[in-house]
């Protein structure tokens, strides 16, 4: 894989199971280490920085995100304590969680349980998604994270994340097209090789991976939308 992003992109990757889209993330994290070739933030070698300095710079929010056995605050702002509160209730706007969180007998004071299981694996990750925006970092990397979130919320999120284009440099890997359409580019990867990259538009109109993806899921939602339509009039009567 060899590709520049440039700082206030939004980069989508996809691609099927073990085609490398989270080893991405971990090998910029730091997790993985490299034997070969080059990984670089603004042109200093990641393997030469310090390892905690960097992951201060990058914030991850991950398909089944981990949360402290504490109030919602607090979970909050691990990343900045000392955050002001308009801030923390903006970021949990843009990650569609405000309205939740206000619900809760104790708002903001709500206890959440260890791995947060007090609470549906949608409000695990929105609100996973509330603290890395409030972090602000330079660098954001959505790994998955929005796949328990229904589509209605997904689409609040995702007009939130476009509002704030151009803030952080973010990496969003998914498997909903709908979740990567509206990034600057696409990065399309296959068995650990980049096989395509371009945006939604042209990679939609060329034969390949990506084309075949979006007939896949075109294919599978209209099957969703007639199973749904079926399940609200009662399905056919067949005599």
């Amino acid at each position: 894989i060899s590709s520049h992003i440039e700082a206030g992109e939004t980069l989508a990757i996809v691609g099927p199971p073990g085609s490398g889209k989270s080893s991405f993330s971990r090998v910029l994290l730091r997790m993985y280490p490299y034997q070969s070739g080059t990984v670089q933030l603004d042109g200093e070698e990641i393997a030469h920085l310090n390892r905690q300095w960097l992951r201060h710079q990058i914030g991850v929010v991950l398909q089944d995100p981990f949360l402290y056995s504490r109030s919602v605050r607090a979970n909050l702002s691990v990343g900045r304590p000392n955050a002001p509160e308009a801030q923390v209730i903006e970021a949990c706007q843009d990650a569609a969680v405000h309205s939740a969180i206000e619900s809760f007998p104790e708002g903001y004071d709500a206890m959440v349980g260890e791995r947060g299981v007090t609470l549906s694996g949608g409000q695990r990750q929105r609100l996973a998604l509330a603290r890395a925006l409030l972090k602000d970092p330079p660098v954001l990397v959505l790994d998955d994270s929005l796949s328990a979130v229904d589509t209605g919320t997904e689409r609040q999120i995702l007009d939130a994340m476009t509002r704030r284009k151009g803030r952080q440099t973010t990496l969003i890997i998914a498997h909903r097209l709908s979740s990567v359409m509206h990034a600057d580019r696409i990065m399309v990867l296959d068995e650990g090789r980049l096989v395509q990259l371009g945006d939604h538009q042209t990679l939609a109109a060329q034969p390949g991976p990506y084309q075949r993806l979006c007939e896949i899921q075109g294919a599978l939602d209209a099957s969703i939308r007639a199973d749904m339509s079926d399940t609200a009039t009662g399905g056919e009567h067949r005599g």
